[in-house]
């Protein structure tokens, strides 16, 4: 399986990189969410950042990376700036207030997609493909109860990667459940269930993180249960999925940096 993914990631551009958020469990002492990378292009995986405090919600700046930190103050998170080449960590100062800029939706559609002249437009349960203006078919990747959350190209059009609230989802660990849909021929398969999914660039192939699972911390003076969540890549043209992390690890918030 490691071939496998090494083959996959072979013509990746070294510019590309994926920046997320990792909790490495140990057996005692607390532990925070650090940054990490991800190279598409060797599949290896490095440490950025080894502070104690957690780094959530990361997202490229520059050289630089802004994440989000949790203040003492339990309705106020805190913005900081990781400086990738001296590795410093700078106080920005309180999270901004969301600025309530929706994506822009093509008018009739509760989600849509487009790129070039390939048009998605997903109204509840059902999903419309058309391209230049022509329909190239309807189907509905769910059941009409779990609307379409989310929809995405790939990077060469040949694949739609679309969202739909998962048969699972539940307050502790909410996921969507991923299709595919190759097109023209507008065939659909079910790739997985999880979370922040997005293309990389340049090829088509996409990163998730796995539903949210409760597992045993061993070694642990007392029992102690830890929430884990796993980096994945899917291959749509192979329909199969490759874990890029393993082990008692929580992944989150994956990123793509560089083009």
């Amino acid at each position: 399986m490691i071939y496998a993914l090494l083959l996959l990631l072979s013509a990746f551009p070294l510019s590309a990189q994926v920046i997320f958020s990792r909790r490495i469990y140990q057996e005692t002492g607390r532990t925070h969410q650090q940054l990490w990378n991800w190279n598409p292009a060797d599949n290896t995986l490095r440490q950025l950042s080894d502070s104690p405090r957690d780094h959530l919600d990361p997202s490229c700046s520059g050289s630089g990376i802004h994440f989000v930190s949790p203040s003492e103050s339990p309705l106020k998170d805190n913005l900081w700036n990781f400086d990738r080449a001296g590795s410093k960590e700078t106080l920005l100062g309180p999270l901004p207030p969301d600025a309530n800029d929706k994506t822009r939706t093509l008018p009739g559609c509760d989600v849509s997609a487009v790129r070039g002249p390939l048009y998605a437009c997903a109204r509840r349960g059902e999903l419309s493909i058309t391209r230049g203006g022509v329909e190239l078919g309807r189907l509905a990747p769910g059941t009409s109860d779990l609307p379409i959350e989310a929809l995405s190209w790939s990077p060469t059009g040949k694949w739609l990667l679309v969202g739909t609230l998962g048969v699972n989802t539940n307050s502790t660990s909410p996921q969507s459940d991923l299709f595919v849909v190759e097109v023209p021929a507008m065939k659909l398969v079910k790739a997985a269930s999880g979370n922040a999914a997005a293309w990389l660039p340049s090829r088509d192939r996409f990163f998730y993180t796995t539903p949210r699972e409760m597992a045993n911390l061993p070694g642990a003076r007392r029992p102690r249960g830890v929430w884990v969540e796993q980096l994945m890549l899917f291959d749509p043209q192979t329909g199969k999925s490759a874990a890029i992390t393993s082990g008692l690890t929580n992944n989150v918030q994956p990123v793509v940096c560089g083009k």
